[in-house]
């Protein structure tokens, strides 16, 4: 593993991964919930489901580790969030002096989180089953439904998803999440993986990455130029 820390002046940006279990018994959820604060134990205890408590402790277990492996000066449960009006978490108390930036985003079977300092960054995961594609009507720019037109009725599906996890990491690294219209987001035809520009980025302020973390998953980052993408690691929850 790299040496801990993310230096001043740094232009990288980490991502970490976790599988998520289906149910909260399991070892991986009971280690996590060892790092969450007595305010998330408060909202833990409202989710309904099991797999939404297993999604919500391994994801924020594996982001307080995160934010510590990043600035070791704090223990992952000194970290202390504040929400903007637009629903965005961000760094509070001692620890918004660090610098450091970051994202979270779950699914069933899998979390993941970006860190960075003081670079604007989005991540969006999602599970490529069919029926998480039937909310996607209505986001896509011309060209992106034109481009959705020409794919075989097999593919269209999978590459809905691929353009709305761009979407929404974009408009997480806006800070606006769903309150940015998604329709004005045009990625055109973007490749199975890899660099993937947006057409309106006429001044390239933005860079994004698309990849799969595992079989079942796809996966987007958005950073504002000046951030490298540092090695992915996985959370030990």
């Amino acid at each position: 593993m790299a040496e801990r820390g993310l230096r001043p002046g740094t232009r990288e940006a980490h991502v970490w991964t976790a599988r998520v279990p289906d149910s909260d018994r399991d070892p991986a959820v009971r280690a996590g919930l060892a790092l969450l604060t007595s305010a998330e134990h408060d909202r833990l205890s409202r989710f309904r489901f099991a797999r939404d408590r297993a999604q919500y402790t391994v994801g924020h277990a594996m982001l307080r580790t995160a934010l510590t492996w990043s600035h070791p000066e704090l223990t992952p449960r000194q970290w202390e969030f504040r929400t903007t009006w637009h629903g965005r978490p961000e760094l509070a108390g001692r620890a918004a002096g660090t610098g450091l930036r970051f994202n979270l985003s779950h699914t069933p079977g899998a979390a993941l989180c970006v860190v960075t300092r003081w670079t604007d960054c989005g991540i969006d995961v999602e599970a490529t089953l069919p029926r998480r594609t039937h909310r996607l009507n209505g986001v896509f720019a011309p060209a992106e439904a034109a481009a959705l037109a020409r794919l075989p009725d097999e593919r269209q599906a999978d590459a809905a998803l691929r353009y709305w996890t761009l979407k929404e990491a974009y408009t997480k690294a806006l800070g606006l999440g769903l309150a940015h219209p998604f329709d004005r987001c045009d990625f055109g035809t973007p490749p199975e993986s890899g660099t993937i520009t947006l057409a309106a980025d006429t001044s390239r302020q933005w860079q994004f990455h698309q990849w799969r973390p595992g079989p079942g998953h796809v996966a987007a980052l958005a950073l504002r130029r000046g951030a490298l993408t540092g090695s992915a690691q996985t959370a030990a929850t």
